[in-house]
């Protein structure tokens, strides 16, 4: 017997635990489909003759988050790059695992509350912050549970430079305490190149990923994106990097800048793209900006490049804003990039996917709407997450 479900209510349930979704459509089609879940499987999928009402995505994933920093703004707006590093050391000067605890968690529930169960996270190493952001992430994380799939990154903050002998030591306690992948901003260092070598070696050492703030600035003769990727080559670290931000290959010359995406591409560098901080500070002077800020997103698709779209800061002192909705990222980051294709879009929000299939892991996002356009308009806030067969429907009770 069929528990039917009401009428904005695309779920209904039989007594035997399966699972029914009605008059939803993937993203790249405006075909209303039935969708069958039985146990924690997608176990068919036919067309109906109705129109479609809701949209199903695949898991959203945020792949460049600083949740530890989130929500700890109060007014301030940053003037510069560099102001926003001096006012996040003030603001977090004398924060405990504790604090960074419930800021992490204050953006791990906001994301979720938006449909998002996948996220990686930078939590700050450095001799003045020691490992209390690292901790009170993992314990953020551990709140999480069976909810979200989270990474935490050791990051060296711009205070600690990786090839040090401290950088060192620091990013491999961090690793032992629990921390997913090793971080850093090389273009805040000394010598950006032993910084990245440092890196690559550690993530030898323990057997981990690396996630890089890689150039984010718009000085041409400062990149060291070339050496990233020749390092990454030589070391056969190739599909084990991840780029964020990249900022500074949108003002190189044509002829380098494609010479590099070519490189990426060889390398299987991951770039995380982040617009809505970078948005806001790069090229920030007086008057309007003339240069976007954002990496070359076309061309890096273009090149069989995975590009990934991601909230970076939320209410902090980087970026003032935000609310951890990555359809408010892609709205943004479509308007910036000017990228149209859905496809891509989708891609960029889901880790790389497009539509859940018929024997997947029952895991996706079903959003209020009757097409992709029509959600990333709206960005309606009636979502419902269903996760290993379970659905969710957020800012309400569960539909357990």
């Amino acid at each position: 017997m069929l528990k039917v479900a009401a009428v904005d209510n695309p779920v209904s349930r039989f007594e035997n635990g399966n699972i029914i979704l009605r008059n939803v459509a993937f993203t790249c089609s405006n075909q209303a489909l039935e969708i069958a879940i039985s146990g924690s499987k997608i176990s068919g999928i036919k067309k109906l003759a109705a129109p479609a009402e809701w949209i199903c995505l695949p898991p959203l994933v945020d792949k460049h988050v600083h949740a530890n920093r989130a929500f700890t703004l109060a007014g301030i707006k940053p003037d510069s790059f560099q102001n926003a590093i001096a006012l996040t050391a003030e603001l977090l000067k004398n924060f405990n695992a504790e604090q960074y605890c419930f800021h992490a968690r204050q953006l791990f529930q906001r994301a979720y509350s938006h449909g998002t169960t996948g996220i990686r996270t930078h939590a700050d190493i450095d001799r003045h912050t020691r490992f209390n952001a690292v901790q009170g992430t993992l314990d953020a994380k551990a709140t999480m549970a069976g909810e979200m799939d989270i990474e935490v990154v050791a990051f060296a903050s711009s205070r600690l430079d990786p090839a040090s002998a401290d950088g060192k030591s620091m990013i491999r306690e961090g690793v032992a305490r629990g921390a997913d992948l090793i971080g850093a901003a090389p273009a805040l260092y000394p010598d950006p190149g032993r910084s990245i070598d440092a890196v690559i070696e550690l993530a030898i050492e323990q057997d981990v990923a690396v996630d890089l703030h890689q150039d984010e600035h718009l000085i041409p003769d400062r990149a060291s994106i070339d050496y990233l990727a020749d390092a990454t080559i030589s070391n056969g670290c190739q599909g084990r990097i991840t780029l964020s931000h990249g900022c500074v290959l949108s003002v190189l010359e044509a002829e380098i800048r494609n010479r590099i995406i070519e490189k990426l591409a060889q390398a299987q560098i991951e770039v995380v793209v982040l617009p809505t901080t970078n948005l806001y500070l790069q090229d920030r002077r007086q008057g309007t900006p003339e240069r976007r800020g954002l990496t070359c997103v076309h061309e890096m698709l273009n090149a069989g490049i995975a590009v990934r779209f991601a909230s970076d800061n939320v209410c902090d002192a980087f970026y003032p804003y935000g609310d951890a909705d990555l359809l408010d990222i892609a709205y943004i980051a479509m308007l910036a990039a000017q990228l149209d294709a859905t496809g891509d879009l989708v891609k960029t929000l889901c880790d790389g996917r497009v539509k859940p299939a018929v024997n997947d892991t029952a895991d996706m996002v079903l959003v209020k709407g009757q097409n992709f356009d029509d959600i990333l308009s709206r960005r309606p806030g009636e979502r419902i997450i269903i996760r290993e067969g379970e659905p969710f429907r957020l800012h309400q009770q569960s539909l357990h």
